[in-house]
């Protein structure tokens, strides 16, 4: 395995998000062409268009200072460059948080964030919705040389004064106990964050690399260990082989990267590399002896990470780089680096595939199915009703007028009920307006502007994690409160649905479903890995106020970001929950009107039935040919795997059956 497959299993990724892309585009325009499309279902298509197209594979690098990790990214990703890309040298490494992508619409550059930006409250997700706040570097995509001097710039520091690297959260008396006389000035990075783009084909295939540096990194930046790291598809915690697990490592993984994966689909994205293993090829016990060596470092580093040994690679980048430069083949098998590549493509890339499937058929799934189901049962009824043309007797007149009174009673009694469907939906209306703005983005809005104002004015950490606490009560206290509106929404739409299932035959229908209680669950597991980070050992040794600060401003944020989902899932829900049987009402409306036009043809005039039944047959055509466009659909979208056939005209229509989730 080479990195040739990695590629290969990137670009199919991207070629199958493109085909289910297309296949949702393909159903948008099903439903506008046969008027089955409503404000609430095209914003959700347009939603889930926009989510396939940005999606990205993000690839998270964590390590402490000289382990190889930005090597480890050269020799992975960018060895085609023909230099070493990324700076990874002894002493000239990577200082801030840097991301590596490519932005179609921006070009080729390097967006840097001054230092001096973490006396602002805003985060970093804020900030990179304004590109003029960074300063930026244009590369030249057609020169590697001009590009590898580009990213020296990343290297940089500079020395300020001691009180200026307190204020800014990056020094802490506890760091040298040993110190008598505190240092005049203090040398610290020049950039915040870095934003890298340029058009490599990974990158372009939606492959997006996260370089976070250091301990003394996270622990000054909430924001990598509660959001970055989390929404990674896969973090890489990089060792040196020949340091092991040193008390710094341990403490990065306990407190920011292991953290950040809870959950078994999350636990599955962690890999952990053991770099530099040529520092052990020296060894004059021969192959056998290094190799033992090497599979108790690995049992070691399993034991106290607590990992499955299957999820540690060990490798030597700096080698794996140089074989790939010179071509050397033999050199880049010994290096060991294929195996952690068959790892990225094999594992991850098809995990992010199930991950990307899941969310599709959880979020238009059902609506697929809905439009299956109504189709389905327009076709039944056109099926049933020419069974019982053919069994009409046309000289039986007192039959037929039996037969147009019965049908119109039903009519009648049918649209007594639909009657008290308006009725019903508009009490849905006024629960579903409660609903919406239980959870309006200005309410929300209004507890943080709030909350952060006290912030400003308490002038102690304690005091600082009193309101954190307080904005926590308050936001679920909000959720507490959508999630009660929300059961009872759910309920009455539950007895609509079963009124007219039970009187009328409908098919099975399910309307969409909502639940706020996974918010819940989110909002208090956010708060709580806020309270462990401010605990950990790394932001400990930052000045407190300024990490409770930028604690408060990351997890705010976060919970911001999970309200505004809460809130669209709301507006959402209730513009669909309430379509399939409108849908239904409709086309049984429609139903009944045309068996009493049929019938009322057919007591007129003998001649006509033959006519009525003709022209009903060539009518279930059309809708057979749509049925057969909407199965290529959802084939095309991977929704189900087999569906059924419409029997022609043998018997009446047999119902498919739904699709999972």
């Amino acid at each position: 395995m080479s990195i040739i497959h990695l590629e290969d299993k990137l670009r199919g990724y991207g070629q199958w998000r493109e085909q289910l892309s297309q296949a949702v585009e393909r159903y948008r325009s099903w439903l506008d062409q046969h008027e089955l499309n409503s404000d609430a279902v095209n914003e959700t298509l347009l939603g889930m268009l926009d989510s396939l197209r940005a999606d990205r594979i993000v690839l998270a690098f964590a390590a402490e200072f000289s382990r190889g990790k930005t090597e480890l990214i050269n020799a992975l990703f960018f060895s085609d460059t023909g230099v070493r890309l990324l700076p990874s040298s002894p002493g000239r490494t990577t200082m801030c948080p840097t991301e590596i992508f490519y932005d179609p619409e921006g070009g080729a550059y390097i967006r840097l964030l001054a230092i001096e930006s973490r006396l602002n409250q805003a985060s970093l997700s804020e900030y990179k919705r304004h590109p003029q706040s960074w300063m930026q570097i244009e590369l030249d995509c057609t020169s590697p040389v001009q590009m590898q001097e580009a990213f020296q710039e990343l290297t940089a520091t500079k020395r300020v004064p001691l009180e200026e690297a307190k204020q800014l959260g990056l020094y802490n008396e506890d760091l040298h106990p040993g110190q008598v006389v505190a240092p005049e000035t203090v040398e610290i990075p020049c950039w915040r964050h870095a934003l890298i783009s340029f058009p490599h084909y990974l990158l372009k295939e939606g492959l997006t690399i996260l370089d976070t540096p250091g301990l003394n990194a996270l622990g000054a930046e909430p924001e990598l260990t509660l959001h970055m790291l989390p929404s990674a598809q896969a973090v890489i915690f990089v060792l040196a082989a020949d340091t092991g697990v040193t008390k710094s490592d341990l403490d990065m993984w306990c407190n920011h990267v292991r953290g950040s994966r809870q959950g078994q689909q999350k636990r599955s994205g962690l890999a952990v590399v053991m770099n530099k293993i040529d520092s052990m090829w020296g060894d004059l016990h021969g192959d056998d002896v290094i190799e033992k060596s090497i599979r108790a470092q690995i049992d070691s580093v399993a034991r106290t990470l607590e990992v499955d040994a299957s999820s540690i690679f060990p490798l030597t980048a700096k080698q794996a780089l140089l074989a790939k430069v010179k071509g050397d083949q033999e050199l880049l098998e010994k290096s060991r680096l294929h195996l952690f590549e068959s790892f990225l493509a094999e594992k991850v890339v098809k995990e992010r595939q199930n991950l990307l499937m899941t969310s599709v058929t959880e979020r238009i799934g059902h609506l697929v199915t809905e439009s299956t189901g109504v189709l389905q049962a327009h076709i039944a009824d056109a099926e049933r009703q020419i069974n019982d043309l053919r069994n009409v007797d046309v000289n039986n007149r007192d039959k037929i007028k039996q037969l147009m009174t019965e049908t119109r009673d039903q009519q009648n009694a049918y649209l007594a009920s639909v009657n008290q469907f308006q009725a019903s939906r508009r009490v849905f209306a006024v629960q579903a307006k409660a609903l919406v703005e239980s959870l309006a983005p200005e309410s929300i809005d209004e507890i943080i502007k709030r909350t952060r104002r006290q912030m400003a004015g308490s002038l102690t950490t304690i005091g600082m994690k009193s309101v954190m606490a307080g904005v926590l009560e308050e936001l679920n206290g909000v959720l507490v409160k959508a999630v009660s509106i929300s059961e009872e929404s759910r309920k009455l739409v539950k007895r609509i649905y079963g009124k007219f299932q039970e009187e009328y035959g409908f098919a099975d229908l399910k309307a969409p479903s909502l639940s706020l209680k996974k918010y819940q669950a989110e909002l208090e597991r956010v708060f709580k890995e806020g309270e462990a980070f401010r605990d950990s050992a790394s932001s400990t040794l930052m000045e407190q106020s300024m990490v409770v600060v930028k604690l408060y401003t990351t997890v705010v944020a976060r919970a911001r970001e999970l309200f505004l989902h809460a809130h669209k899932d709301a507006v959402g829900w209730s513009g669909m929950a309430l379509t399939p049987l409108i849908h239904q009402i409709r086309d049984h409306k429609r139903v009944i009107e045309s068996k009493l036009d049929v019938l009322r043809k057919i007591n007129e005039s003998s001649h006509s039935l033959d006519q009525e039944i003709a022209a009903l047959t060539q009518a279930l055509e059309p809708l057979r040919r749509q049925y057969d466009e909407l199965l290529a659909i959802r084939q095309a979208m991977q929704l189900d795997d087999v569906q059924p056939e419409v029997e022609a005209e043998e018997g009446p229509f047999q119902p498919a059956e739904a699709v999972a989730g």
